[in-house]
């Protein structure tokens, strides 16, 4: 039975390598700004979820507060984001989209847009939030399974 599952999830890995490298061939401009992986994942998260702070940041990827530091002041000293005090705690810092971040955040929504018109509009929704939904389910069930083996 295992082994069944070994193969799923081995053919999802593929499924997902594959659309990664669809995707990226659409947004060919964000190669431009010359991110490492560990940048992009950062500067995407902060997209996602402006206003954060390095607490924050460094508790969702499972790092060190230094480790998400040195990326940021790196990507500071780039525009890619900016600092703001939080006015409650002056020790604490919101991080917030500098300009070449707002620039990069644009450039991947244009490159969204381009690929649910090209793709995502030719699959009936229903499939989509299945899809959806079963991701979800498989996330949930890792940081579950992570949760626990922590404690």
């Amino acid at each position: 039975m295992l082994a069944e599952y070994r193969k799923i999830v081995h053919e999802l890995n593929d499924a997902f390598y594959e659309y990664y490298m669809y995707y990226n061939k659409v947004a060919k401009k964000l190669d431009e700004f010359q991110l490492t992986l560990q940048q992009e994942n950062l500067l995407q998260y902060i997209i996602r979820n402006e206003r954060v702070t390095v607490n924050e940041i460094a508790a969702f990827f499972s790092i060190t507060k230094s480790a998400v530091s040195q990326v940021l002041s790196h990507l500071e000293s780039r525009t890619f984001i900016r600092r703001e005090s939080n006015p409650e705690d002056r020790r604490e810092s919101f991080i917030l989209l500098g300009e070449a971040g707002q620039k990069y955040a644009e450039l991947m929504d244009e490159a969204d847009e381009a690929f649910v018109k090209q793709y995502f509009s030719q699959i009936d929704m229903s499939v989509l939030e299945q899809m959806l939904e079963t991701i979800k389910k498989v996330n949930r069930s890792i940081k579950e399974s992570a949760y626990t083996e922590s404690r």
